[in-house]
Protein backbone atom coordinates (compact mmCIF):
# COMPACT_ATOMS: atom_id res chain seq x y z
CA UNK A 1 0.00 0.00 0.00
CA UNK A 2 1.51 3.37 -0.95
CA UNK A 3 1.97 6.11 1.62
CA UNK A 4 -1.01 8.28 0.84
CA UNK A 5 -0.88 11.81 2.22
CA UNK A 6 -3.84 12.77 4.41
CA UNK A 7 -6.43 14.48 2.18
CA UNK A 8 -6.90 17.28 4.74
CA UNK A 9 -3.19 18.13 4.61
CA UNK A 10 -3.16 18.10 0.82
CA UNK A 11 -6.27 20.28 0.79
CA UNK A 12 -4.65 22.78 3.17
CA UNK A 13 -1.69 23.15 0.80
CA UNK A 14 -3.99 23.50 -2.21
CA UNK A 15 -6.02 26.21 -0.48
CA UNK A 16 -2.88 28.15 0.44
CA UNK A 17 -1.58 27.93 -3.12
CA UNK A 18 -4.96 29.10 -4.44
CA UNK A 19 -4.88 32.12 -2.12
CA UNK A 20 -1.27 32.86 -3.04
CA UNK A 21 -2.19 32.99 -6.73
CA UNK A 22 -4.84 35.61 -5.89
CA UNK A 23 -2.30 37.64 -3.93
CA UNK A 24 0.22 37.42 -6.77
CA UNK A 25 -2.29 39.15 -9.02
CA UNK A 26 -2.69 42.11 -6.69
CA UNK A 27 -1.35 45.47 -7.83
CA UNK A 28 1.68 47.30 -6.55
CA UNK A 29 4.52 46.01 -4.44
CA UNK A 30 2.21 43.51 -2.74
CA UNK A 31 1.79 41.41 -5.90
CA UNK A 32 5.48 41.65 -6.67
CA UNK A 33 6.47 40.46 -3.20
CA UNK A 34 3.94 37.63 -3.49
CA UNK A 35 5.75 36.53 -6.66
CA UNK A 36 9.02 36.31 -4.71
CA UNK A 37 7.28 34.42 -1.93
CA UNK A 38 5.74 31.99 -4.42
CA UNK A 39 9.16 30.97 -5.73
CA UNK A 40 10.47 30.18 -2.26
CA UNK A 41 7.23 28.58 -1.13
CA UNK A 42 6.85 26.30 -4.15
CA UNK A 43 10.10 24.42 -3.51
CA UNK A 44 9.39 24.23 0.22
CA UNK A 45 5.87 22.86 -0.22
CA UNK A 46 7.09 20.35 -2.77
CA UNK A 47 9.56 19.02 -0.23
CA UNK A 48 6.81 18.78 2.38
CA UNK A 49 4.59 16.92 -0.05
CA UNK A 50 7.40 14.47 -0.82
CA UNK A 51 8.60 13.92 2.77
CA UNK A 52 6.18 15.08 5.45
CA UNK A 53 2.76 14.32 4.02
CA UNK A 54 3.50 10.68 3.05
CA UNK A 55 4.85 10.03 6.57
CA UNK A 56 1.68 11.53 8.03
CA UNK A 57 -0.29 9.20 5.78
CA UNK A 58 1.24 6.25 7.61
CA UNK A 59 -0.20 7.30 11.00
CA UNK A 60 -3.57 5.49 10.66
CA UNK A 61 -1.80 2.23 9.75
CA UNK A 62 0.68 2.64 12.61
CA UNK A 63 -2.08 3.26 15.15
CA UNK A 64 -3.98 0.18 13.99
CA UNK A 65 -0.78 -1.87 13.92
CA UNK A 66 -1.28 -2.83 10.28
CA UNK A 67 1.27 -1.02 8.10
CA UNK A 68 2.34 -2.96 5.03
CA UNK A 69 5.96 -3.99 4.63
CA UNK A 70 6.36 -1.79 1.55
CA UNK A 71 4.92 1.22 3.42
CA UNK A 72 7.27 0.64 6.33
CA UNK A 73 10.23 0.37 3.99
CA UNK A 74 9.35 3.59 2.14
CA UNK A 75 8.53 5.41 5.39
CA UNK A 76 11.90 4.44 6.79
CA UNK A 77 13.67 5.94 3.76
CA UNK A 78 11.56 9.11 3.98
CA UNK A 79 12.22 9.38 7.70
CA UNK A 80 15.99 9.35 7.31
CA UNK A 81 15.71 11.88 4.48
CA UNK A 82 13.46 14.13 6.56
CA UNK A 83 15.83 13.90 9.53
CA UNK A 84 18.59 15.24 7.26
CA UNK A 85 16.37 18.01 5.85
CA UNK A 86 14.55 18.98 9.06
CA UNK A 87 16.82 21.85 10.11
CA UNK A 88 16.79 23.21 6.54
CA UNK A 89 13.00 23.07 6.46
CA UNK A 90 12.80 25.01 9.73
CA UNK A 91 15.28 27.57 8.39
CA UNK A 92 13.11 27.94 5.27
CA UNK A 93 10.13 28.60 7.54
CA UNK A 94 12.02 31.47 9.18
CA UNK A 95 12.79 32.96 5.77
CA UNK A 96 9.18 32.54 4.66
CA UNK A 97 7.91 34.14 7.89
CA UNK A 98 10.13 37.18 7.21
CA UNK A 99 8.61 37.51 3.74
CA UNK A 100 5.13 37.12 5.21
CA UNK A 101 5.82 39.89 7.70
CA UNK A 102 6.78 42.17 4.81
CA UNK A 103 3.74 41.02 2.84
CA UNK A 104 1.41 41.89 5.73
CA UNK A 105 2.97 45.34 6.06
CA UNK A 106 2.82 46.08 2.32
CA UNK A 107 -0.64 44.60 1.98
CA UNK A 108 -1.92 46.82 4.79
CA UNK A 109 -0.21 49.91 3.34
CA UNK A 110 -1.63 49.27 -0.13
CA UNK A 111 -5.09 48.29 1.12
CA UNK A 112 -4.85 44.63 0.09
CA UNK A 113 -6.55 42.83 2.97
CA UNK A 114 -6.45 39.58 0.99
CA UNK A 115 -2.66 39.65 1.24
CA UNK A 116 -2.79 40.34 4.98
CA UNK A 117 -5.22 37.47 5.57
CA UNK A 118 -3.18 35.13 3.39
CA UNK A 119 0.02 36.00 5.28
CA UNK A 120 -1.68 35.39 8.61
CA UNK A 121 -3.09 32.06 7.41
CA UNK A 122 0.29 30.90 6.13
CA UNK A 123 1.99 31.95 9.37
CA UNK A 124 -0.52 29.87 11.32
CA UNK A 125 -0.02 26.95 8.95
CA UNK A 126 3.75 27.11 9.45
CA UNK A 127 3.29 27.08 13.24
CA UNK A 128 1.05 24.01 12.99
CA UNK A 129 3.66 22.29 10.86
CA UNK A 130 6.46 23.07 13.31
CA UNK A 131 4.47 22.23 16.44
CA UNK A 132 2.44 19.24 15.24
CA UNK A 133 2.86 17.99 11.69
CA UNK A 134 6.66 17.81 11.42
CA UNK A 135 7.06 16.09 14.80
CA UNK A 136 4.22 13.68 13.97
CA UNK A 137 5.81 12.85 10.61
CA UNK A 138 9.18 12.27 12.26
CA UNK A 139 7.58 10.08 14.92
CA UNK A 140 5.74 8.04 12.28
CA UNK A 141 8.98 7.52 10.40
CA UNK A 142 10.86 6.71 13.56
CA UNK A 143 8.29 4.08 14.53
CA UNK A 144 8.30 2.60 11.04
CA UNK A 145 12.07 2.42 10.91
CA UNK A 146 12.44 0.97 14.39
CA UNK A 147 14.67 3.93 15.32
CA UNK A 148 13.20 4.16 18.83
CA UNK A 149 15.80 4.00 21.56
CA UNK A 150 15.00 3.32 25.20
CA UNK A 151 16.55 5.57 27.84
Amino acid sequence: MPLTPPPSAERAHQELVHLLVKVQHLSGKTGSLAEDLAKKLHAHMEEEENLVLPLLGLLPDLTSGKPSQSSVKRASRLYFEMKKEYSVMLKEHKEIIKLLSRLKKLGAEEGHLTAVRFAEALEQHAKEEEEILYPAALLAGKLASGDIKAK
